[in-house]
């Protein structure tokens, strides 16, 4: 895959946060780890040794909302990305890299962690990543990731680690 440039759009507002739907569609979940990270071009790259991380996102495609729950350890801050937030959903298979589709708050709390992050956002989705004049999130909805949660995976970017300190391929568990 060829590197794409992008430039990051601050006049993007943030995604708003919204409250728990009364029911979900499905819920995926990925473990994240530094071996996990990959170049642009799909090359294996070191992330942040000792690092790992877990994501549970419960989804409701219906009304276009995922609700996340992310914790990381290990994980040194500054976070640090093109995009809004350092803490993405991207589209890519294991070997792949992508694009940021969906950002979440980055994970608060002491460095090394435990770093949580938790809350419901409701497409449509903005990214603040602009690649030939359309924000990567543009298009982008609930139903998309649950047609093929494999196909997708979450990071974490750092100062340290600007490629990614963790990664994790997402799979289907409810």
């Amino acid at each position: 895959m060829a590197a794409l440039a992008f430039t990051a759009s601050p006049a993007l507002a943030e995604d708003a946060p919204v409250p728990e739907p009364p029911t979900f569609t499905s819920t995926l979940t990925a473990t994240l780890t530094p071996d996990a990270v990959r170049a642009d071009d799909g090359a294996p790259v070191p992330g942040q040794q000792g690092a790992s991380g877990q994501f549970t996102l419960r989804l409701n495609s219906q009304q276009d909302i995922v609700c996340y729950d992310i914790r990381m350890t290990g994980v040194t801050p500054p976070f640090s990305s093109p995009a809004r937030t350092a803490t993405h959903l991207q589209e890519g298979q294991p070997n792949e890299s992508g694009n940021p589709r969906m950002v979440f708050p980055d994970p608060q709390g002491p460095p090394g962690g435990p770093m949580t992050s938790t809350g419901c956002l409701q497409g449509p989705f903005t990214t603040g990543v602009v690649v030939g004049g359309v924000d990567t999130g543009t298009g982008f909805t609930v139903k998309d990731l649950e047609a093929n949660p494999a196909a997708w995976f979450v990071d974490t970017h750092t100062e340290q680690y600007r490629t990614g300190a963790v990664r994790g391929q997402l799979s289907k568990t409810g």
